[in-house]
Parts: structure tokens; sequence; C-alpha cells
């Protein structure tokens, strides 16, 4: 069997590009999603980063158990969040969804595979009578 030489370079570059397209199709595929209080107390079972994006001030004055504060208003946020694992699903909440919702675009750009959205925030979480830490 004879092979053209505009043939076998044409199939180089088909193989190539399925290489490519199969080796890349999982890359950035992300979960991203609003939760509720309640989908929130069952994912803070699982291994999880929670993310308090308000000040400083309103961390201190109260927050859900075991959040980390990372300032949405910090100037350097998104350089912030870069040193978290981009792999273990992220759970951010503010005080009543308005910081979260523009925190969560910022971890989707940034790689972040899982994150979730608590929009009803702290005020929510503390209404329901939700333990909090001081």
């Amino acid at each position: 069997m004879k092979v053209e030489k505009g043939t076998s370079i044409a199939l180089y570059v088909i193989y190539i590009l399925t290489f490519l397209l199969l080796s890349c199709g999982s890359k950035g595929q992300t979960t991203n999603k609003v939760v509720n209080a309640e989908e929130l107390k069952e994912l803070l079972k699982q291994e999880i980063l929670l993310i308090d994006v308000r000040t400083p001030r309103e961390y201190q004055q109260g927050r859900i158990s075991g959040a980390k504060l990372i300032n949405y208003r910090d100037s350097d946020f998104s350089q912030q969040i870069l040193v978290l694992d981009k792999e273990t699903p992220v759970a951010i909440y503010c005080a009543a969804g308005g910081r979260s919702t523009g925190a969560m675009k910022i971890f989707q750009d940034a790689g972040f595979q899982t994150v979730y959205n608590y929009t009803g925030g702290f005020s929510d979480w503390q209404r329901r009578g939700e333990i909090i830490e001081k």
C-alpha cells in the first residue's frame, strides 16, 4: 500500500488534534452551584474549604465555624485565593450574597474545580439559629 505525503501529514495532524482534545477535554471542567443553608450543612460534613469573604470586622463579630477569612474587598483578593488548592471544593459566603456572588466568578476564573456559593450568607445562617464562632 502506497501512502502519499499529503495523506500522512493530514493523518499526523488528525492524531495530534485528537490527542489534544482528549487530554484537555476534562481540564477546566468546573462545578459551580448556589446552595442554601441545608445544602451547606451537608457540604460541611465533607472535605471542603469554607471561605468567608466579608471584612475582618464582620468576621470578628461572628462566622460560620471553620471559615477562613479572605476579604473580597482587598485589592489583592484574586492573588490571595491562588494559594488555595484548586481541586478541593470551596464554599464561599458573605453577609447576604452580594460579595460571594462576585467572589464566585473570581474563583471560577482562577480555575477552581468546584465552587459553592451560599447566597443566604451569614445573616441567613444566624437567623436560622445555626452555630457560629466568635
